[in-house]
């Protein structure tokens, strides 16, 4: 990794893309190994291509350019007479593979690690690993924060605050996160991805926030908001034959109940989802822990017992801090939808009215998923 992009390529740090441009095209032809098939041609080649894929590239520039300044801030406050440790050759750590070709603590003025500290720090990371991998999220944010206070330049760190903010609805943070962790894994595609869609997102959030919902999502949110309630109305006054009567868990159920709640877990999805109160649904996994969308997780217990997942999320969320805000958001409406359509039954009899509260979760909570599935696809788009 060159010391200094702007300097490899001999610009300055108000130069324009064209004057990039023209400076890379002006070295590569100098030091292209096609031209020049020195060993130092061909590594002087790599470090300039680097240099502009960095700097030609908006997102990275903005990175690079924040972690610069941070990095001119720390040196500028060390003590003139301060001298580095050295340690000995026998103690200092080849760290070129799993720091990414940097020295670490360096741009932070510390000390070079001695081997027992780069294992030490690699037994935590290994350790915070696991724990993002169990969805223990607070803990795991906690590791995190050890390493990055010791010094350690660890991607990976950084990916698992980035997860956690984002779990938290704190997509700016995200977004600084995933930042940190691009500038010291440059080439990881995914922690790109993901900076530039926290950094969207915290935008639109900010927007919504700090001037006026448009009248677009705010008129998705009631539209939904109202089918439902409709949806609860229609089953309070219908007057319907059960279909399955010799089924005692459902004896009381009948189509047109089924189907409205299908329509309205649907409508409830879609509706949040428009409304900008769910996240983007690929954006549910994380990329330092778990890869399965939590929302899926909980539709697998779901399909036994709405509230058997309710109890187990809520359970794993409070034990392991790992509460992702678009699903605890999905679960508290479904949750309230399933106490009006119970409720609505009480014209039935006290049975229809626990027979729904007690399944109907599932229904609403699975057709809920579809909604919010499909209506970000559709918002992507249009």
């Amino acid at each position: 990794m060159a010391s200094d992009h702007y300097s490899n390529l001999g610009v300055s740090e108000r130069a324009s893309q064209d004057e990039i441009r023209a400076a890379y095209h002006g070295l590569a032809r100098q030091f292209h190994p096609d031209r020049n098939p020195s060993a130092e041609a061909q590594e002087r080649f790599l470090s300039i291509k680097e240099s502009y894929e960095t700097l030609s590239n908006g997102d990275r520039k903005e990175i690079y350019d924040r972690y610069r300044g941070y990095a001119a801030k720390a040196k500028a406050k060390e003590a003139p007479s301060e001298q580095k440790v050295k340690a000995s050759s026998s103690d200092r750590v080849q760290t070129a593979s799993y720091f990414k070709d940097r020295v670490a603590w360096e741009d932070r003025g510390r000390v070079e690690p001695n081997r027992d500290e780069f294992l030490r720090a690699r037994r935590k990371i290994e350790e915070m690993q696991k724990m993002a991998a169990r969805g223990r999220w607070g803990d795991a944010a906690g590791l995190a924060s050890e390493i990055i206070r010791a010094g350690v330049n660890e991607p990976l760190a950084y990916a698992v605050l980035a997860d956690v903010a984002r779990l938290n609805g704190d997509y700016v943070e995200a977004a600084k996160q995933y930042g940190f962790a691009v500038q010291f894994d440059p080439d990881n595609t995914v922690y790109q991805d993901m900076h530039v869609a926290m950094m969207e997102t915290g935008k639109r959030k900010k927007a919504t926030v700090t001037h006026h919902p448009s009248e677009k999502s705010y008129s998705a949110f009631i539209l939904g908001m109202v089918g439902i309630v409709a949806g609860i109305c229609y089953t309070a006054v219908a007057q319907e034959l059960p279909i399955a009567p010799s089924f005692a868990p459902i004896s009381t159920w009948t189509l047109g109940q089924i189907v409205t709640m299908l329509v309205s877990g649907v409508a409830m999805g879609a509706s949040l989802s428009a409304s900008d109160l769910l996240d983007h649904f690929d954006l549910g996994g994380g990329v330092a822990g778990y890869r399965v969308h939590p929302g899926f997780m909980v539709a697998f217990v779901s399909l036994i017992n709405f509230w058997l997942a309710f109890g187990i999320y809520v359970l794993v969320g409070v034990t392991q801090k790992s509460f992702h805000v678009s699903v605890t958001r999905l679960i508290g409406f479904v949750a309230i939808g399933v106490l009006g359509f119970g409720f609505a039954r009480m014209g039935i009899g006290w049975d229809a009215v626990w027979q729904t509260i007690i399944w109907a979760g599932s229904i609403l909570y699975l057709a809920g998923l579809v909604g919010w599935f499909v209506a970000d696809g559709l918002r992507r788009v249009v």
